[in-house]
């Protein structure tokens, strides 16, 4: 794994992280069912700098699509996230729920 040190990405040592995330976000995105979207909100869910532990698309007969992530994060990376994917040409909703770790 490596470090964004830009991004202030700095608890990376030897691989693996030393602190776990705030908590993870769900975000379901029903969009036009484009050929691109996929890559639209997989660009926008980048910004985050971690895989998604669930990513997947489903595609509806009245030519909309529905693209859901779960992914480990910040409360308020979520919500930037949220407002990225809102402003994504096609996109008719965005749901984000978030839940925090219970430590």
């Amino acid at each position: 794994m490596t470090a964004d040190v830009y991004a202030g990405d700095l608890d990376l040592q030897g691989g693996a992280r030393k602190t776990r995330p705030a908590g993870a976000a769900t975000f379901s995105v029903v969009a036009d069912a484009d050929a691109d979207l996929l890559v639209r909100v997989g660009a926008a869910l980048n910004l985050l700098n971690v895989a998604p532990r669930v990513f997947q698309m489903e595609a509806r007969p009245e030519g909309t699509a529905v693209v859901s992530a779960q992914v480990e994060c910040a409360e308020g990376q979520a919500e930037l996230i949220a407002r990225k994917l809102q402003r994504l040409t096609s996109v008719r909703d965005v749901v984000m729920k978030y839940v925090a770790n219970v430590s």
